[in-house]
């Protein structure tokens, strides 16, 4: 790009007797978010309009072009006139205007000539060419310096008139807002720019705007000839708000321009003596914003207007005024606008809208529901006339009314309340078409309209709801409970104490018997009685593939689930998980890290669980009906902790029962639970006696997670000590310890049995670790190695260990 002017005003002879300060905010492109509010004189705003920068491209190429590469192309910065507050060009942050820019888009091809010939207005004045200039078709603009800033709604007044007196049909429609910007001079290479200027005294204002009856009314504003056909082609454009689907149309459907303004906007516009006319509350001109089109859509002519300049239909009037100062200077425009967003919220919370969309929506599922609607031949109707109705014969909208048709209406029979899943399920079919038997959010709104489209009544929704809630609870029921009470008598032959022998290969024991029944019972206790105390895990320990998950499959049935993971158990997503499940699963319990452990005990331990549901609205009780097992495929252990694995029955299963699990039949399946439903209906608890304790203890000890380390561990706490053992320093101890494989017993010096230890004191000499090294996993980790050595056990209190401080040590049982 290169410059096509003379440097100076001066090296040019075209000096100016009048000259003065003006405020001018500059910003670096369109898209600037920081403009630079600055003064200039008249004088140096003139030198760099007469400096015009050549681009490249002929002007025909640069007609071919979108009008995206156009503006990139013709976007070398610019200015408003005026002063921006915070640096922002938006309507609201004009503060003042001090130089009026109009575009001429429809000049004729002497316009200068003319305008010098019959110059109505004595000032000074500057007119330059934009890009798409050219000698034949002028493309310009016109620079007048105003002798004092002023205000956004003087400032259009002040233009339109300036516009008139020129020809206002010569000038761009939308130019005349305060916030337009002026690209600076530009022109394509085979074009020649167009500048000149007229000095004389600035622009009087009090002048200009002294020639209107009353500059503030807006409806004395000139404007062009072809405003109305542009208004037009707007709302052509935009469409009938009336037709458009979806929460725009009911909005619009609901409230007319007069009854948007009235129910959500009476601080911002008033009402004039012409019922189509309002004024902007908080602008300084009067009657800008016209009604059109029968009430549908409005204009506004207030500079001032956050809806200046834009035709509206009733939701976006709104929309501008409450939700407008969200989209910032954002570039998401249409839905995906911040302000349309908030809009369409809150037009879908307000009540008569909604009763619009709820018609809306029943008008067009008439015909939906139509072929769905059972026959009605054999209905028994006496029940309607307990139907209260309103004196025209219509139903009343009364909750009676909603709860009546809910109960009695053949087609809704299948609606009821399922105790187990805590929500709504469906038997059968329903008017309307679904997927499945669950309840979804959009049977709410299924239902609700066929009821309005069938009885021609709109319910409240707060009373069709609780309505449903109620007929629903008065159907509720429970699965599980139905399922123990279709069970068949048990026939007596033993299958529960053996259930983990017979088909999953597990030794015999007293301890598995117990177990493998207890559990079971717990299952039947929890249906019976929800959230009774059941805190315990059976963990079936075995390889993969010989069917410890399909036993809990087949036991659980449609009420099996093993969606559970550890990680769920932190927050409610667990709770959430055990809603309608029976028998949940959580596998590969290997690897689990102490932290989840405790965290699962937690919940194990829980009986009641308290959370919000997704989308609920207050938090609620949900006993427990199911019980917990574990799976692991564990060769090492898995149980971390050394204290508090009461919760957890381990039972080690090695396969090849003399039963196979996939050969199992609803028919055995169905005795093993009526088995179980028997010893609980004769009283039988799910605790284990203490002899059984003891017995779970060890099978708990048996099950905690095997360190490598244990041998080394044990061997260093067997090694005999020197009598002076703990003058040694660190070095010789370790020494010591490392020698005692290759020095013949006689030649070692030890003949003190250790009788204490500290976890870090095994950590630093027998690990061979620094000790600044010691994390508290360290510690846990030492603790699940002395947990199996029974010879040693954890002091209750804390002692001096030499070259450690005080520690908790662990010492050896004195032996009998």
């Amino acid at each position: 790009m290169k410059s096509s002017a003379v440097p100076s005003l001066a090296d040019s002879g075209m000096a100016v007797d009048n000259d003065g300060e003006l405020i001018i905010a500059l910003g670096k492109s369109r898209f600037e978010t920081s403009w630079k509010n600055k003064t200039i004189s008249w004088s140096a705003l003139l030198l760099r309009l007469s400096k015009s920068v050549e681009t490249p491209e002929t002007h025909a190429e640069y007609m071919k072009l979108s009008k995206e590469q156009q503006d990139r192309i013709k976007d070398i910065g610019g200015f408003v006139g005026g002063h921006l507050k915070d640096g922002r060009r938006k309507t609201g942050y004009v503060l003042a205007r001090q130089i009026l820019t109009l575009d001429l888009d429809f000049p004729p091809a002497d316009f200068w000539d003319d305008l010098m010939n019959n110059l109505e207005i004595e000032c000074a004045l500057a007119v330059y060419s934009t890009h798409k200039h050219t000698k034949e078709r002028p493309r310009l603009r016109l620079i007048m310096p105003l002798d004092r800033a002023v205000s956004p709604d003087e400032y259009e007044a002040i233009a339109r008139e300036v516009a008139g007196k020129i020809g206002i049909d010569y000038f761009d429609d939308s130019t005349f807002q305060p916030t337009r910007l002026m690209y600076w001079p530009s022109n394509s290479a085979d074009v020649e720019p167009f500048f000149k200027f007229y000095d004389a005294p600035f622009l009087n204002t009090e002048e200009v705007l002294a020639e209107y009856p009353d500059w503030t009314d807006t409806s004395f504003w000139p404007e062009s000839s072809r405003m109305g056909g542009i208004r037009k082609r707007q709302a052509d454009k935009q469409g009938d708000p009336l037709a458009k689907k979806g929460i725009v149309g009911a909005f619009c459907r609901t409230y007319s321009i007069t009854e948007a303004i009235a129910k959500f906007l009476t601080n911002v516009y008033t009402q004039t003596a012409k019922p189509d006319r309002y004024t902007y509350a908080a602008g300084s001109t009067a009657a800008g914003l016209v009604v059109y089109d029968g009430d549908v859509f409005a204009f506004s002519n207030h500079s001032t207007d956050p809806a200046s300049g834009q035709l509206c239909n009733a939701f976006d009037l709104v929309r501008i005024h409450k939700f407008g100062d969200m989209d910032d200077d954002s570039t998401k425009s249409g839905k995906d606008a911040a302000s349309y967003k908030a809009m369409a919220a809150f037009a879908s919370e307000d009540p008569d809208t909604k009763i619009t969309a709820s018609k809306d929506r029943q008008n067009s599922a008439s015909l939906d529901f139509e072929n769905e609607l059972p026959k009605a031949a054999d209905e028994d109707d006496s029940w309607k006339a307990k139907l209260l109705l309103n004196e025209n014969g219509t139903l009343r909208t009364v909750i009676t009314n909603a709860a009546l048709i809910l109960e009695n209406d053949p087609a809704l029979q299948g609606i009821r309340f399922n105790e187990l899943t805590s929500a709504i399920e469906v038997q059968g079919k329903l008017p309307w078409k679904r997927p499945n038997k669950y309840w979804r959010d959009a049977d709410d709104a299924q239902l609700y309209i066929w009821v309005a489209d069938r009885y021609k009544v709109q319910f409240p929704e707060n009373k069709f709801t609780r309505a449903l809630t109620q007929i629903t609870d008065k159907r509720r029921f429970n699965p599980l409970q139905d399922y123990l009470r279709g069970l068949p008598e048990w026939d007596s032959t033993p299958r529960v104490d053996t259930l983990l022998v017979d088909y999953l290969g597990a030794e015999d024991t007293p301890y598995v018997r117990t177990v493998t029944r207890k559990t079971l019972i717990g299952a039947i206790q929890r249906v019976w009685e929800p959230g009774c105390k059941f805190d315990t895990v059976l963990v079936l320990d075995g390889k993969p593939g010989i069917g410890k998950s399909t036993l809990l499959r087949k036991l659980g049935g449609k009420w099996f689930s093993d969606s559970l993971s550890l990680a769920d158990t932190r927050d409610k997503t667990a709770a959430e998980k055990l809603q309608g499940v029976w028998i949940m699963e959580i596998g590969e319990m290997q690897g689990t890290r102490k932290a989840d452990i405790d965290v699962m005990k937690g919940f194990i331990s829980r009986q009641v669980d308290e959370y919000r549901a997704a989308y609920g609205r207050v938090v609620e009780r949900h006993p427990r009906t199911a019980i917990i097992c574990g799976t692991t495929n564990s060769t090492t252990g898995f149980l971390r902790d050394t204290t508090g694995n009461r919760r957890f029955w381990p039972v080690s299963v090695e396969g090849g029962g003399r039963l196979s699990i996939w050969d199992m039949t609803e028919a055995t399946r169905a005795q093993i639970w009526a088995e179980a439903a028997a010893y609980a209906a004769e009283g039988e608890d799910s605790f284990l006696d203490a002899e059984m304790e003891k017995e779970a203890a060890k099978a708990q000890q048996a099950a905690l997670l095997y360190d490598e380390r244990e041998g080394e561990v044990l061997d260093y706490l067997d090694t005999l000590l020197p009598e002076d053992w703990y003058s040694w320093d660190l070095d010789k101890r370790r020494d010591y310890f490392a020698q005692r494989d290759v020095l013949d017993p006689k030649q070692q010096e030890g003949t003190m049995q250790r009788t204490k230890v500290s976890a870090k004191e095994i950590f630093v000499e027998c690990f061979g670790r620094p000790g600044g090294s010691w994390k508290k996993q360290d510690g846990y980790e030492i603790a699940g190695i002395m947990a199996k050595l029974p010879e040693w056990e954890k002091s209750g209190k804390r002692d001096r260990i030499e070259g450690y401080g005080q520690q908790r040590p662990y010492t050896r049982k004195l032996s009998h």
